[in-house]
C-alpha cells in the first residue's frame, strides 16, 4: 500500500515539476530574464504553497466535528452529481490520486472495516475534513498574487502555481466527493440494522 501511494506521490511531484520547467522557459523567455532566476522564484513559489497547503489541512482538521458533519447539506452528495463523475471515469483514475490521510492518522484510500457503523461514521466525518481541508487551500494559494507587483514576471509564475494547486486540490475533492455518496449509503443500512 505505502508502495502504490509513492507511486501516486510520485505522479504530483511529477506534474509539479513539468509545470515549474515549462512556466521556468516560458517566462524566461518571454521577460528576457535568466532562466535559473525564474526557475527559483518558480521553485520558492511552489515551496510556499505547499507549506500553506499543510498549515491549511492542519487548520481545517483541527476544527470541531461538528464542522464535518457529513449530514450538513453541503457533504451530500447528489446522484446527479454521482453521474457527472462516472462521466469523468472517475473509477478509472482515483487510484492515482495520492491519500495522505497518514497524516491525520485515519486512511481512505480504502473501507477497512465495511460493517461496523462507528467506522463508517469516523470515515464519512473524515472525508468531510478532507473535502473542507482541500477547498480551503485552492483558495489559499491564491495568497500569491499579493507578490505579482513585485516584478513583471512574478504574475504569470504565481498565475500558473495558483492554477496548477487548484487542481491538485479539485481532484482530491472529486475522489472524496464520490466515495461519499457509496458510503453514506452503507451508513444508512448499517444503521437501520443496528437499531
Amino acid at each position: 500500500m505505502e508502495k502504490k501511494n509513492s507511486l501516486q506521490l510520485k505522479w504530483y511531484l511529477i506534474i509539479i515539476f513539468i509545470s515549474v520547467l515549462l512556466t521556468s522557459v516560458f517566462v524566461s523567455c518571454f521577460y528576457n530574464e535568466n532562466f535559473f532566476l525564474i526557475l527559483s522564484v518558480m521553485s520558492i513559489g511552489v515551496l510556499m504553497v505547499i507549506i500553506i497547503d499543510g498549515l491549511t489541512a492542519t487548520l481545517a482538521r483541527l476544527m470541531p466535528e461538528t464542522v464535518a458533519d457529513f449530514n450538513k447539506k453541503i457533504y451530500v452528495v447528489s446522484k446527479s452529481e454521482k453521474d457527472f463523475y462516472n462521466k469523468l471515469k472517475i473509477k478509472t483514475w482515483k487510484e492515482k490520486i495520492p491519500e495522505i490521510g497518514h497524516f491525520t492518522g485515519f486512511r481512505k484510500n480504502k473501507v477497512l472495516q465495511p460493517k461496523n457503523p462507528t467506522y463508517i461514521k469516523r470515515f464519512l466525518m473524515e472525508i468531510c475534513y478532507g473535502e473542507i481541508g482541500h477547498f480551503a487551500s485552492i483558495f489559499t494559494g491564491v495568497f500569491l498574487l499579493l507578490f505579482g507587483w513585485i516584478k513583471p514576471y512574478y504574475l504569470p509564475i504565481c498565475i500558473v502555481i495558483i492554477f496548477v494547486n487548484a487542481i491538485l486540490n479539485i481532484l482530491p475533492i472529486m475522489v472524496l466527493r464520490y466515495n461519499s455518496y457509496s458510503l453514506l449509503i452503507v451508513h444508512k443500512k448499517l444503521n437501520k440494522n443496528y437499531k
